[in-house]
């Protein structure tokens, strides 16, 4: 666990600064782009993003997963995510109005080739990418994914205050993927993977065999996180999809930058155990991170009507009350996603297969009903949570059954995590509360006020109703530090 900890940590630290930067310019780009701007870029983006998602077959995982990969099979990934995705974008390009009609945003089409333009560079660094994932290289990817985001904030900023509309976002993502390819391509030797080698399909088939059951429930978890999106846009058009999309990038933040991130880096991890040692690691793991990320989507929650009001501009108001919903997504996402990096590493890939299919069919089902029911978008941002939470625990059951880890062993190391959450949102209430009858109190002020209540109410209840988690884990930053200065 010690080089998985080493690289969780890169990987959390790079992918928490890439993120706050980006938080910075996607709530500075609300002073200068409305909602139904904003939401006819996120549609045209999702629907690029599907694209890409659509054709890539999942190979490029087996140059993680697999036995130590050749120069052959990383060239052969190499010319088929090319000619896929040149394929898949073309498509993409061509009957980019369609799109637009269905999702009503008629003018969405505008911004699919730049964004096509943008997902093609990006596609081009998946194998370097792979790659060093393999040699657990985690700190040269965080850094050029943190290179990429200042560089999209910078120019996506400057561009929307120059004038440029929602093409400000297009040109920004166009910057920052050719930034982070170039990071990817200089640390990997071209040798690696750019050593052009008679093409053949005896080559690619294991990266097929073991990819294709991956790559169904990878579209699957992608449909379960974006294409929400493109069902809030059909049902209530582009500036409520602008809204919705702003409160799930908030919401999502607890799980992208740490429950994501460590999930990438358990992946490699657990592959390189023995299979008793796996189940050992999976248990601690999902108490760890049950420890790390629970107090971040509930605070993120409690605090999610001060926020709102403190950094955006009146006509984004909305944002709160279905970021306040949304946050719960945070607490039982990133679970499944460890839960996923077990089942690839014991190569039970038809497993999480069908728990993503399971998935979407719930969300999506689950979203469009209640939207047309009630014609009202927090019912289909409660949807999102429930849906998020029933693949968690559907999870659990799996592995219960086919590894004998026990569902209530896994709940048990999430429970004292959520349960130290409470008085850290009552700590946080309690404050706004005073707050609001002291008066005078400027509205940043009072963020910070209840942010840091907040944080300090956590750690108190954490070392009383998850003291055993706390105590390992206050180990493991221990262990880290030392060992980094041992080796300076």
């Amino acid at each position: 666990m010690g080089s998985a900890a080493r690289g969780a940590a890169w990987t959390i630290l790079t992918g928490i600064g890439s993120r706050f930067v980006g938080l910075f310019g996607t709530l500075w780009l609300t002073y200068y782009l409305a909602p139904e701007v904003q939401g006819e870029v996120s549609d045209a983006f999702i629907v690029v993003l599907t694209a890409h998602q659509l054709s890539t077959l999942g190979v490029q995982q087996y140059l993680v997963a697999g036995p130590e990969p050749d120069k052959g099979l990383a060239w052969h990934v190499t010319v088929f995510q090319f000619v896929l995705g040149l394929v898949a974008f073309g498509l993409v390009v061509v009957f980019r109005d369609s799109f637009g009609g269905v999702l009503h945003a008629p003018t969405m089409g505008q911004y699919v080739p730049g964004l096509a333009v943008a997902m093609f560079i990006e596609r081009l660094g998946t194998v370097p990418e792979r790659l060093l994932s393999r040699q657990m290289k985690f700190r040269t990817i965080g850094l050029g994914r943190t290179l990429g985001e200042m560089a999209y904030t910078a120019l996506s900023v400057g561009l929307a205050w120059r004038g440029f509309g929602g093409m400000a976002i297009v040109y920004g993502n166009i910057l920052r993927t050719i930034l982070y390819l170039a990071v990817l391509a200089h640390a990997t030797p071209r040798a690696a993977w750019l050593s052009p080698t008679p093409l053949s399909f005896a080559t690619l088939r294991p990266a097929l065999r073991y990819g294709l059951p991956l790559w169904v429930g990878a579209f699957a978890s992608f449909v379960s996180r974006r294409w929400d999106n493109l069902v809030v846009s059909g049902l209530f058009g582009a500036q409520v999809v602008g809204e919705y999309n702003l409160a799930y990038n908030l919401a999502d933040i607890p799980a992208t930058q740490v429950g994501e991130q460590i999930g990438d880096v358990l992946f490699p991890s657990f592959s390189r155990m023995e299979p008793e040692e796996r189940k050992r690691a999976l248990v601690r793991s999902t108490g760890l991170l049950a420890l790390v990320v629970f107090p971040l989507a509930v605070g993120l929650g409690a605090v999610a009507p001060t926020v709102v009001h403190v950094m955006l501009r009146p006509e984004w108001y909305a944002v709160g009350p279905m970021l306040v919903i949304l946050s719960a997504l945070s607490i039982t996402r990133p679970v499944g996603w460890t839960i996923q990096a077990y089942l690839q590493a014991s190569h039970r890939p038809r497993a999480s297969m069908w728990l993503g299919l399971a998935k979407i069919a719930f969300l999506l089902s689950a979203m469009i009903v209640l939207g047309k029911l009630t014609n009202q978008p927090l019912w289909t941002c409660g949807a999102v949570g429930i849906a998020f939470g029933l693949h968690s625990l559907a999870s659990m059951f799996v592995v219960s059954r086919y590894d004998g880890v026990g569902v209530w062993t896994l709940l048990g190391r999430c429970a004292p995590p959520l349960l130290a959450t409470l008085p850290m949102a009552a700590a946080v209430y309690g404050v706004r509360i005073l707050i609001s009858r002291a008066g005078m109190v400027p509205p940043a002020l009072g963020l910070a006020i209840e942010l840091v209540t907040g944080g300090l109410a956590y750690v108190a209840s954490a070392f009383v109703f998850a003291r055993s988690s706390a105590l390992e884990l206050t180990n493991l930053v221990r262990g880290a530090v030392q060992r980094r200065r041992g080796k300076a």
